[in-house]
């Protein structure tokens, strides 16, 4: 930093000075910051020196105190080597290729990484996650041995790793063209993503840029763009991306935007105007539009606006680390960017209003306080009360209403749809359920098959749970549930009327060779078959 009252003798031949600067390697960054520079054209003796020196040199930059103390106030993050996230080839048909790299040239900017810490000390805690079941002992489970679940209606299809590792695509890596389109296709709302690209040849390979660059060129003149193929990654997901003609008079590369599929598309329906706009109202905002042209104001440009929420946080976490004690800084939004101020702008606005007849509603609602609000004084409870026809809904459609039992929570739909719908209803679609969990590996069937037997067992259902129990038992699964929770078929000394005695139901799980007898007839005596 060097600071003069320019009052010393200057050299006179700045164009001397400014090409050894230029020379010199790594680059000067020459920025003169002075309280005049706001006016160049009156700037006079040394100081005008000094500006035509910060003119003819690369790196150089005037500016004035007040954008220089704006600069000063913004956080900014450190500079990373930006390196290619694709190296590969642009195929565009015919056996031709042209080696490029894809460098990112827009992001979002993420907040800063925090960890979660203890108390003022700062101590750093360690994430621990583990699993458990939804029963009543709260079974821990080994993460190796859980599936994802994917939601099919209102129950969930449990996918293994092996069918998880099928559903995945193969795909190669590459970036192939597909076709070529007018520019006025490609609509602004169907750039979507949250990046933009930008392709350029390898910084050492000359006929690739020249060929890159006629290819930009042509698509420039043309007024086309190319949609083209993209994977970044082997066995990745393709993408549909739009690649944009950047011509310049030093370089000629592409822009690549990502493009939606139909899947992506959301469409709305939005109602007709009910009436025009008049000639009037559109002359009035011509006028707005014409005075807020950002073009009149060029020191403003978006391009070098600083996000506000990043910016205060920067703020705090500086603040709180120079002064832990201190409270932390008042917001103020002049500290992060000054929006520009247009001359007039006011009586335009005011055009507007009187144009479109634009007044302030008052909100209907107003607040009350609680004794407002429960009192009964001056209240009439006949006009207060809605009459409901009968005929708008039945009390057999409300009890019914959402009676459904999924595989989520089955023991909580079932209980619920044993309210709503009845013992024999709920216990059928139960057997439904446990079936669909039993075909796909389910981790509910222990607790489906308890409340579904409890129920049998109070509402004398022993017909249903038992002849569905011997459908499931013929798998392992189900086999090995019954014979480690001891659940079996439901006898006679549970149900009175039940043909099942109690050894029979314990010859069940223990699968011993009277079962092959009772389910060739269920009705014969035990003795007659002996």
């Amino acid at each position: 930093m060097l600071l003069t009252d320019e009052n010393g003798v200057i050299s006179s031949n700045t164009s001397f000075v400014a090409k050894e600067m230029n020379v010199i390697k790594p680059q000067i960054v020459f920025k003169l910051i002075g309280p005049d520079l706001e006016d160049s054209q009156n700037l006079s003796g040394n100081l005008k020196e000094m500006y035509n020196l910060c003119a003819e040199v690369e790196q150089g930059e005037a500016l004035s105190t007040e954008d220089a103390l704006t600069i000063t106030r913004l956080y900014k993050t450190k500079k990373v080597r930006q390196t290619p996230t694709f190296k590969g080839c642009l195929e565009i048909g015919g056996g031709t290729k042209f080696p490029v790299h894809i460098v990112t040239k827009i992001i979002p900017t993420s907040h800063q990484q925090s960890l979660k810490m203890c108390g003022s000390a700062g101590e750093t805690l360690v994430r621990d996650r583990v699993y458990h079941l939804k029963d009543e002992d709260q079974t821990q489970i080994d993460p190796d041995c859980m599936n994802k679940g994917y939601r099919y209606g209102k129950s969930y299809i449990p996918i293994s790793k092996v069918d998880a590792s099928l559903m995945s695509m193969e795909s190669e890596k590459e970036l192939a063209l597909i076709c070529t389109t007018k520019r006025s296709n490609i609509r602004r709302e169907e750039l979507c993503g949250k990046h933009a690209y930008s392709v350029i040849p390898p910084p050492s390979d000359t006929s690739s840029g020249t060929g890159l660059a006629a290819f930009a060129t042509a698509l420039r003149d043309l007024d086309m763009v190319a949609v083209c193929r993209y994977v970044k990654k082997t066995d990745t997901a393709p993408k549909l991306c739009c690649l944009f003609p950047n011509v310049k008079s030093y370089c000629a590369t592409l822009m690549m935007v990502e493009l939606p599929f139909s899947n992506d598309i959301k469409k709305a329906k939005f109602p007709k105007l009910k009436s025009a706009p008049q000639p009037e109202q559109i002359t009035a905002i011509d006028k707005l539009i014409d005075n807020m042209d950002l073009s009149t104001k060029p020191e403003f440009k978006p391009s070098e606006i600083g996000d506000p929420n990043i910016q205060r946080r920067y703020q705090c976490v500086a603040h709180r680390a120079l002064h832990p004690d201190k409270p932390l800084p008042e917001i103020d939004a002049a500290n992060y960017f000054n929006t520009p101020k247009f001359e007039g702008i006011e009586d335009v606005a005011k055009e507007c209003n009187q144009v479109f007849n634009i007044q302030i509603v008052e909100s209907k609602t107003k607040k009350r306080t609680a004794g407002e609000m429960f009192s009964t004084d001056n209240v009439d409870f006949k006009s207060e009360i809605k009459k409901v026809k009968k005929e708008d809904i039945s009390f057999e459609d409300l009890l019914g209403a959402g009676a459904k039992i999924g595989t989520t929570t089955p023991v909580q739909d079932f209980m619920l749809a044993c309210t709503k719908l009845g013992a024999q209803p709920a216990c059928e679609m139960m057997c439904g359920v446990i079936t669909k969990l039993v075909e796909h590996q389910g981790n509910n069937i222990p607790d489906c098959l308890r409340s579904l037997r409890e129920c049998c067992v109070k509402e004398n259902l022993f017909e249903l749970f038992n002849k569905s129990l011997k459908e499931w038992f013929k798998t392992e699964a189900v086999k090995k549930i019954c014979q480690e929770s001891s659940l079996s078929l439901i006898h006679r000394g549970e149900c009175s009327s039940c043909p099942v005695s109690e050894v029979e139901s314990e010859c069940f799980i223990k699968g011993d060779e009277l079962l092959q007898a009772m389910e060739e007839d269920d009705d014969d005596d035990l003795l007659d078959m002996l």
